[in-house]
């Protein structure tokens, strides 16, 4: 039997979407433009969809080449790295924060 362990972090579902939110909260140009990539779509699952996406295409060197061209910005390479694994983030969690009234 494996021990059940609790990974939140300060109130979020665990460190990685913690980080990922508070830059997103933290930079105005982020937050419009995460706010941007979910306005098209109703359900929740495809707005996660849309939002990984979105982080897929801004914070992975590759993602970033093949939809803006040019080199990855640091900037950017710093926050994918502050965040880390970005498999662990809680999309669902973050579509509803930015969806927040």
């Amino acid at each position: 039997m494996s021990a059940m362990t609790d990974e939140t972090y300060n109130g979020w579902t665990n460190r990685e979407t913690w980080s990922l939110m508070l830059w997103i909260n933290n930079d105005e140009g982020l937050s419009i433009m995460a706010r941007e990539a979910i306005a098209g779509e109703s359900e929740a699952w495809r707005q996660a969809d849309a939002l990984r996406q979105w982080a897929d295409d801004l914070f992975t060197r590759q993602g970033y080449a093949d939809t803006f061209g040019g080199p990855w910005p640091d900037a950017l390479a710093d926050i994918a790295s502050e965040v880390g694994s970005f498999d662990r983030i809680d999309w669902r969690e973050c579509v509803e924060a930015l969806t927040e009234e």
